[in-house]
């Protein structure tokens, strides 16, 4: 199956790209991804604990093939999105 999810195959991939953060995310705080926004506070919103930091960090990874995010730079769901992203798509 092929399907376009933006205006050119960049924005095709970003969209992908997020959708599978959002998933990444979504499971491991044990939400529905349909709960999640780019502004969700990762502590403040979605109760991040030092556990959940963990185990989402190691869920990026395996997902991404070893990518690992800074979370002293990501306070919001869209922070992750753009690393995410920004590692994988240049």
């Amino acid at each position: 199956m092929c399907g376009k999810f933006g205006s050119n195959e960049i924005e095709s991939l970003e969209n992908m790209m997020s959708m599978a953060v959002y998933f990444v995310i979504a499971d491991t705080f044990d939400m529905d991804v349909d709960e999640l926004y780019p502004d969700s506070d990762l502590i403040n919103d979605l109760g991040m604990t030092s556990r959940l930091k963990e185990q989402l960090e190691d869920s990026i990874e395996e997902m991404f093939d070893n990518l690992h995010v800074d979370f002293g730079g990501a306070k919001t769901v869209q922070d992750i999105v753009s690393q995410v992203a920004k590692v994988t798509l240049h």
